[in-house]
Parts: structure tokens; C-alpha cells; sequence
């Protein structure tokens, strides 16, 4: 939800004005929502094969927000252009599949002498 919010505070005025920016944007976006999940779920400590679950629980607030501005009941920013929806989407599936990719992380195996 914090990247929603970010997205509709900032995104007209910042994030459209240059891909590159807009790329460097949403990589960094997912770096950090990708590290408050791992960084909640060692705090908690769930075992890495069993964070599936969590990370699902983890994005359903922001999924649900996105679902309900994708499909027009809750304006993106008043007088934005129809491709920012696009943009926007795309900058979910960014954060969404780190977060997926990151639940899916196996353990780092010890060296055998």
C-alpha cells in the first residue's frame, strides 16, 4: 500500500517524466518492499519453506487497493493520463514478483569438505 500511495503522490510529477527513472524506480521500490518481507518474516521467524503463505498475506493490502484503482473505483491522481494505469500495473508486477521470487528462496547450503 505504501507503494500505491507513493505511486499517487509522486508518480505524475517524478516517475512519468523519464523511463529510466520510472525503471529505477519500481527496482528500487521492490528492493525495499522485498526486504521488509524477508526482514518480517526472519523477525518472526518463519522457516524459508513455509513463507509462501505469509508473502501472499504480505501483498493482499496492496493487491486489493491496486484491483480497486485498476478497475476505476478510486481515482490513481485525478487528471492523469490513461497509460499511467499501465505504468502502474507494471510497477506491481515488479514489486509482486520480487516478493514471490524472494518467498521461493531456499536456504544456503553449507560446503561439503
Amino acid at each position: 500500500m505504501a507503494a500505491t500511495l507513493f505511486y499517487g503522490a509522486f508518480g505524475a510529477d517524478l516517475i512519468e517524466r523519464a523511463f529510466w527513472f520510472y525503471a529505477a524506480n519500481a527496482f528500487l521500490a521492490a528492493g525495499l518492499v522485498t526486504f521488509a518481507f524477508q526482514a518480517t518474516a526472519r523477525l518472526l521467524r518463519i522457516p524459508r519453506s513455509r513463507r509462501l503463505y505469509p508473502a501472499m498475506a504480505f501483498v493482499l493490502p496492496g493487491a486489493a487497493a491496486a484491483n480497486l484503482i485498476l478497475t476505476g473505483w478510486i481515482p490513481l491522481a485525478p487528471g492523469a493520463e490513461p497509460s499511467s494505469l499501465g505504468r502502474y500495473l507494471a510497477f506491481l508486477v515488479v514489486l509482486y514478483i520480487s516478493i514471490g521470487a524472494s518467498a521461493f528462496e531456499r536456504a544456503p547450503q553449507k560446503a561439503r569438505l
